[in-house]
C-alpha cells in the first residue's frame, strides 16, 4: 500500500515538473518572436513572391530565416494548434497532425558572394515528418540544441478549409461622421447554407485583419440575418479601421545604385550602410503604389535571391517636433509588425529629425513610422490616416462546435 501511494506521489511530482517546463513555451508561443541573430523571418506559400501565412489544408507553406554569424548550431522544431485568439489550446498532437510531433530542422544553405555570413533555414509543411489533419491556427516553435526548452523562434499560420467563396465582402467610407474621413469601414456576409453553424452568435467567429498586421486584428459582431445569411454591417462591431495611408518604400536591391529617396550608400566597417532622406510628417494622402507594408527580398547582382542578398545597414529617419508625449517605432513587415527596442527612433539634436539604423536585408521594403502612447498602443502614424487608402483585408470565419475541441477554419477570403 505505502509503496502504492508512493508511485502516485512520483507521478503527481512528475506531471507538475512537465506542466512547469510547458509553460514557457505555450506563454512564448501566443505572440511571435525572434532572438538575437535571426532575421527575415517570412511564413508564405512556396514559390510566392508576397502573401499571408496561411495555406489550404492538405497544400504546402514554408517557414523561411537567416541566422548570422552561425549563432545557432542544430535546431528543432515543433507545432501547435491554437483557438481562433492564437492561444494554445489542449489539442494532442495526434488530434491534429500525423507524424512526429518535434523533429530536427536540417533544411539550411550557406550564404555566397555576401560580406555578411548567414546560413538560410527553410521549413516545409507538411514533409516526411509530419501532416497536419485538421483547420485552425498554428504556432511553430524553433529551439536550439543549446536551449531546448526555450524557443529561439516563434511564428504564428494559418490552415484554413475549403475557398473563401462564402464570404461576401466590400469596404466603404464609414457610416458615422466621427469616422468617416480618417477610418474605413468593412461589410461582410457569410454564407451560412453550407457551413450549417447552429447558433452561429455562440459557435460561429469571424475576424478581419488589415494588410496582415496582427496588431489590426477585430473579431466582428453579427448585425443580422437573411436568409441562410450571417450579416456582419455594425458601424460599431469591430468593423471600422483607420484607413493609414500608402507607406513609404525603400528600394535596396542594389548597393551601387542610389534610388530615389536614399540621400547616401556609404562601405564602412566591412558592410554597406543606406541613409535615407528624412521623411517629413505629413497627413495628405498619397498613392505611391505600395505593396501594404510588406518586402521583397532580391539582389540585383545576384542570381539566388535568398544566399546572395547580402545585409546592409539602413537609416530611417522622419523630421518631427521633438517635443512629443508619443514614442515613435519603426513599423511594417520588416519589423515583423512588432515594437520593440531595436526599431524605436530616437532624437538627433545635431540634425533636428529622428533616426533609427537597423540591419535590413537587400530588397525592397515598405515602412511607415507608428506613434505610441506609454501604454504600447498606437495612436497615429507619421502619414495620418485617411478612408481612401488602398488597404487588403484578410477575413477568416472559424467554428467552435461542442463536439469539437478546438477551432476550426473553415474559410479564409483576402480582400484587395
Amino acid at each position: 500500500m505505502v509503496f502504492f501511494f508512493l508511485c502516485i506521489m512520483m507521478k503527481k511530482h512528475i506531471y507538475t515538473m512537465l506542466l512547469a517546463a510547458l509553460m514557457p513555451i505555450a506563454a512564448a508561443a501566443q505572440g511571435e518572436y525572434a532572438a538575437e541573430g535571426i532575421k527575415t523571418v517570412l511564413m508564405k506559400q512556396p514559390g510566392t513572391d508576397f502573401g499571408y501565412p496561411m495555406c489550404r489544408l492538405g497544400e504546402t507553406i514554408a517557414l523561411e530565416f537567416d541566422i548570422l554569424d552561425g549563432k545557432y548550431d542544430r535546431l528543432e522544431y515543433s507545432i501547435s494548434h491554437c483557438d481562433s485568439d492564437f492561444n494554445v489550446d489542449d489539442l494532442m498532437f495526434n488530434e491534429f497532425a500525423e507524424g512526429f510531433d518535434r523533429r530536427p530542422l536540417d533544411d539550411s544553405q550557406e550564404s555566397f558572394n555576401t560580406l555578411q555570413k548567414f546560413t538560410h533555414y527553410t521549413l516545409t509543411i507538411p514533409n516526411r515528418d509530419i501532416t497536419l489533419t485538421i483547420s485552425g491556427n498554428y504556432i511553430v516553435n524553433v529551439y536550439s540544441d543549446d536551449d531546448p526548452d526555450e524557443p529561439i523562434l516563434t511564428k504564428r499560420f494559418m490552415v484554413y478549409e475549403g475557398d473563401g467563396d462564402i464570404i461576401s465582402a466590400r469596404v466603404e467610407q464609414p457610416f458615422l461622421p466621427e469616422y468617416q474621413m480618417q477610418c474605413q469601414q468593412l461589410y461582410v456576409d457569410i454564407d451560412n447554407s453550407r457551413l450549417r453553424v447552429y447558433n452561429p452568435d455562440k459557435y460561429l467567429k469571424v475576424y478581419a485583419i488589415q494588410n496582415g498586421d496582427h496588431n489590426t486584428r477585430h473579431q466582428l459582431k453579427i448585425s443580422g440575418f437573411q436568409h441562410d445569411e450571417v450579416q456582419y454591417h455594425l458601424n460599431d462591431g469591430g468593423n471600422i479601421f483607420d484607413g493609414g495611408n500608402e507607406y513609404d518604400f525603400i528600394d535596396a536591391k542594389d548597393v551601387h545604385f542610389k534610388a530615389l529617396g536614399i540621400d547616401d550608400i556609404i562601405y564602412q566597417n566591412g558592410i554597406y550602410h543606406y541613409i535615407l532622406t528624412p521623411t517629413t510628417y505629413d497627413e495628405a494622402y498619397f498613392n505611391n503604389g505600395d505593396i501594404n507594408g510588406a518586402y521583397y527580398v532580391k539582389n540585383d547582382r545576384g542570381f539566388d535571391r535568398n544566399l546572395e542578398s547580402d545585409y546592409v545597414e539602413i537609416t530611417f529617419r522622419l523630421k518631427y517636433d521633438p517635443f512629443t508625449d508619443y514614442e515613435i517605432y519603426l513599423y511594417g513587415a520588416l519589423t515583423n509588425w512588432q515594437l520593440t527596442p531595436e526599431y524605436k527612433l530616437k532624437w538627433d539634436g545635431e540634425q533636428r529629425l529622428w533616426e533609427v539604423t537597423t540591419l535590413l536585408k537587400q530588397g525592397l521594403y515598405n515602412y511607415k513610422f507608428a506613434f505610441v502612447d506609454s501604454n504600447g498602443k498606437i495612436v497615429g502614424y507619421s502619414s495620418g490616416n485617411n478612408f481612401n487608402t488602398l488597404n487588403d483585408y484578410l477575413i477568416m470565419a472559424y467554428t467552435s462546435l461542442t463536439r469539437n475541441r478546438g477551432d476550426r477554419l473553415v474559410a479564409c477570403k483576402v480582400l484587395k
